[in-house]
């Protein structure tokens, strides 16, 4: 395995003995000039087509949390084989980090809990609440209740299941994605950086709001309030 590129001195780009890309994990694996041949000993996991945009999280969260979420997505994907999204751990990685980061500084956010995604998704609610037990257990912090229904939204996002169904569903959002965005854009005379990490979110939020339009789900009288909230403090984003 070759070291093309340092991320930091624990995290490296290289290239595999078949010319592709690939995130390597590993203690001091950036530390040496690049490039050079990197002993597989020192490798602790591998990740391939990382979309780029991920790679500013290596300097921001903690490797540990990673490998974390990391063994959690292989017991769940291995239990829900089919087609995944390869930065579904990079972007879990992410939200957990922020929730933390929340807890750390006392900022309470309380998210309403879907029972409708219980309901309509149960195996996804199950893992996602399955995440929330081991988080807290780990971490010895308190996930509330609704980051259950967070977590399982990235986890119902991130799979395309074992049929054509699902690429056609993703293919439709990314449509919809990039008419709302120009709607966006044009409102407020701005460019969206489409490279930065809060449009990335921005995007899992438009697919799930597609899947759920498609299963003709309506809002709950929690996201409701939540809605009537947000809509009162953010009369311009609202219209």
């Amino acid at each position: 395995m070759k070291v093309i590129q340092k991320i930091n001195n624990n995290v490296a780009l290289g290239k595999d003995s078949n010319g592709r890309d690939v995130v390597i994990f590993g203690k001091g694996v950036g530390f040496p000039q690049v490039p050079y041949e990197v002993d597989l000993s020192k490798i602790d996991r591998t990740f391939y087509d990382v979309d780029e945009r991920y790679y500013r999280l290596f300097n921001e969260i903690d490797p540990e949390l990673i490998y974390f979420v990391g063994n959690m997505i292989d017991i769940i994907q291995s239990k829900m084989p089919g087609r995944w999204d390869r930065n579904l751990i990079f972007i879990l990685s992410d939200h957990l980090h922020f929730c933390l980061q929340r807890i750390q500084s006392g900022m309470i956010v309380d998210f309403p809990y879907s029972y409708e995604i219980e309901n309509d998704f149960p195996e996804f609610n199950r893992y996602a609440k399955w995440i929330v037990q081991n988080v807290n257990k780990k971490m010895n912090v308190h996930l509330e209740k609704g980051e259950i229904t967070c977590i399982a939204m990235h986890l119902i996002s991130a799979f395309e299941g074992t049929n054509k169904a699902g690429v056609s569903k993703t293919e439709k959002s990314s449509r919809i994605l990039k008419k709302v965005t120009k709607i966006i854009e044009d409102y407020f005379n701005i460019k969206i950086n489409q490279n930065s990490m809060n449009f990335f979110r921005f995007r899992y939020h438009i697919q799930y709001f597609v899947k759920r339009k498609e299963n003709h789900e309506e809002l709950t009288e929690e996201m409701g309030e939540l809605f009537d909230g947000m809509k009162e403090s953010y009369p311009k984003t609202y219209q």
